[in-house]
């Protein structure tokens, strides 16, 4: 998902689950997106290993640049999870919202 169509989504309100696999101190000390959550990289596959990652909503997962979601998002997928990645992560998330 690009980051101008995410920013519509959640602009209309849409109930998406945001999850930024970044790690902790990448997401305290860098730039975030309202309203998502922190789960690094390792530790989403083993709340998916332990069942405690919900498949009830749709997921977007996000990061730096977009490697790290895109890989979370691919191996999650063919699991059963409503999931898409953040394309660029947060760089491009960034300069969208320079443009305003």
């Amino acid at each position: 998902m690009t980051a101008n169509e995410l920013k519509d989504k959640l602009s209309k309100g849409e109930k998406i689950r945001l999850i930024d696999v970044r790690e902790k101190d990448e997401f305290e000390q860098g730039e975030k997106i309202e309203g998502a959550e922190n789960i690094p990289m390792g530790k989403v596959f083993v709340k998916v290993q332990k069942d405690e990652l919900p498949k009830d909503g749709k997921i977007v997962t996000i990061c730096k640049t977009g490697g790290r979601c895109e890989i979370v998002a691919r191996e999650l997928g063919p699991k059963g999870f409503d999931i898409e990645h953040l394309e660029g992560g947060i760089d491009e998330w960034k300069k969208i919202h320079e443009q305003k």
